[in-house]
């Protein structure tokens, strides 16, 4: 008798729990500026993700993101590939899945790839 009031109190306890709801949330897209500037677009995206922990800043690294650094580092590492600027090694690490995407904001990826698509400029 004992197991059968406990199992009435388990079953009434679970039907007036709330179930579980999820919103799907939309991805944000991102308000890309006109033209993408590397310092003034790219730079920041390093600066919040890829120098803070140290990790790309100073040669830790490579490449090395740092202001200074950064553009002749991704050229001489071969980050960037103009031709077929979804392949290169710089934005398909910070897109998702990405192995760097985790060090990035929302419509980061974008940014950089609209830089290559570009043609990757230092200005």
């Amino acid at each position: 008798m004992k197991k059968l009031i406990l199992f009435v109190i388990i079953l009434a306890g679970i039907s007036l729990m709330p179930s579980c709801q999820y919103e799907w949330i939309d991805p944000i897209d991102p308000d890309l500026p006109e033209v993408v500037s590397f310092s003034a677009n790219i730079i920041p995206i390093f600066n919040r993700g890829c120098n803070m922990g140290g990790c790309h800043a100073s040669g830790g690294t490579s490449p090395d993101l740092t202001p200074a650094n950064a553009y002749n580092d991704l050229m001489a590492t071969s980050m960037i590939d103009k031709a077929n600027p979804e392949s290169s090694r710089l934005y398909t690490k910070c897109k998702s899945g990405g192995s760097m995407n985790k060090y990035t904001q929302p419509g980061d990826p974008e940014i950089i790839l609209k830089w290559i698509q570009e043609g990757a400029l230092n200005n």
